[in-house]
């Protein structure tokens, strides 16, 4: 019963904005209207805004998308800002029901004559400084079998796996060391000696050895990596950072540290301690998130939803009532581009969403302002952030 009253409230606004957008209306009697019939409204009467969903149109390629959709195993992709956005993403496709086709009345295609040009979603590439000098530059076309002395290098469209020839581990006398450099818009997969697999973000870096010899296996971190650690009782496993490291023996975790001011490390599975200086480990558990902030005497530990922080290694990015230039800092590490707010006031407003990181992102900021007074202007490789006027 209650879904069928939200369904024929949405019925009655669809109606009121049809009535609106047919007769010439005025500001005053749009006033006096919900404020959801005054929004639409106004956003199906913009120019700007239809100009801006008949690109959408002319980009969306069907058999692509279907592709892209059997490619993800028919995973169920949603993109959510809040209840009032979801009801006016509905009453826009009632509306067009009843108006019919609103390039054809609005004259959409003489309006899209300038194309604002795409963002187009990172890929894997990553370029890898092998420890003999070589550099390979990694991505999905590249398939490569490189020898070195230690062992070989195995490149195909699954990411690099390395493996080791037993006896250069006995005759390496200094341990010598391979880093695998993330660019912006990028992402990549890595396999490294021991088995352990690392799945490392966009701007990141990773330092790791030929083999792992001695007493535990470490590597060093800058950026954003998650950790599959295969378990080894006798050698425990080190991720080092600026913030100090996080030590395991085989666990599922995800590490960020993309400045030397704060570092978090979330835990899916088994369990970390995190070491710095000569203090007394802090232990966390599953469900956990350690966050270091420099200055802070003591990191803090909390329960969260690690899906929120570990489902870009999975093609998706998961917000939460999260804050704005945060949501922007981390699109824009994938899209590559740069972000400019018109206030501080917009920095702090608190959205959530789930989008998948191979799509188109104009879809996840038109609907963003449709559920908000934020309005995104793309200019080349620049988003703006303005408050509606």
């Amino acid at each position: 019963m209650e879904k069928m009253k939200k369904w024929s409230q949405i019925y009655e606004w669809s109606k009121r904005v049809r009535t609106y957008l047919e007769e010439d209306f005025s500001s005053s009697s749009l006033d006096e209207e919900d404020i959801i019939v005054r929004r639409v409204t106004e956003r199906l009467s913009d120019p700007d805004y239809l100009r801006g969903k008949g690109q959408e149109q002319g980009r969306f390629d069907a058999e692509t998308a279907f592709r892209k959709l059997r490619r993800r195993n028919s995973r169920r992709v949603m993109i959510r800002v809040g209840s009032v956005a979801a009801v006016l993403v509905l009453i826009v496709g009632i509306v067009v029901l009843y108006k019919g086709d609103f390039s054809q009345e609005k004259n959409v295609l003489k309006l899209t004559q300038g194309v604002i040009p795409a963002l187009l979603p990172g890929t894997n590439k990553a370029i890898l400084h092998l420890a003999d000098g070589r550099e390979l530059i990694l991505n999905d076309a590249l398939r490569a079998k490189i020898e070195t002395k230690e062992g070989v290098v195995e490149v195909d469209s699954m990411g690099v796996v390395y493996g080791i020839k037993v006896d250069s581990v006995a005759t390496e006398k200094v341990q010598e060391y391979h880093v695998m450099t993330i660019p912006r818009g990028g992402e990549f997969h890595l396999t490294l000696a021991d088995g352990t697999q690392v799945w490392l973000n966009s701007e990141t870096e990773l330092r790791f050895p030929v083999h792992f010899a001695g007493g535990e296996r470490k590597v060093y971190l800058k950026g954003e990596a998650y950790f599959d650690v295969t378990e080894d009782a006798a050698r425990p496993f080190v991720v080092e950072t600026s913030m100090g490291d996080i030590k395991v023996l085989g666990t599922a975790f995800n590490v960020s540290v993309y400045d030397e001011r704060t570092m978090a490390a979330t835990l899916e599975k088994g369990s970390i301690c995190y070491l710095k200086d000569s203090r007394k480990g802090v232990l966390i558990k599953p469900g956990e998130q350690l966050v270091c902030t420099e200055g802070s005497d003591l990191p803090v530990v909390r329960k969260v939803n690690t899906r929120l922080y570990t489902a870009w290694k999975d093609n998706l990015f998961c917000f939460e009532e999260q804050y704005l230039d945060q949501i922007m800092l981390t699109l824009a590490r994938w899209y590559d581009f740069q972000v400019k707010f018109e206030s501080e006031e917009l920095k702090k407003l608190e959205l959530s969403g789930t989008l998948d990181k191979y799509s188109d992102i104009q879809p996840l900021l038109r609907l963003f302002e449709l559920g908000t007074d934020v309005k995104f202007e793309i200019q080349n490789k620049v988003i703006y952030v303005r408050k509606v006027k």
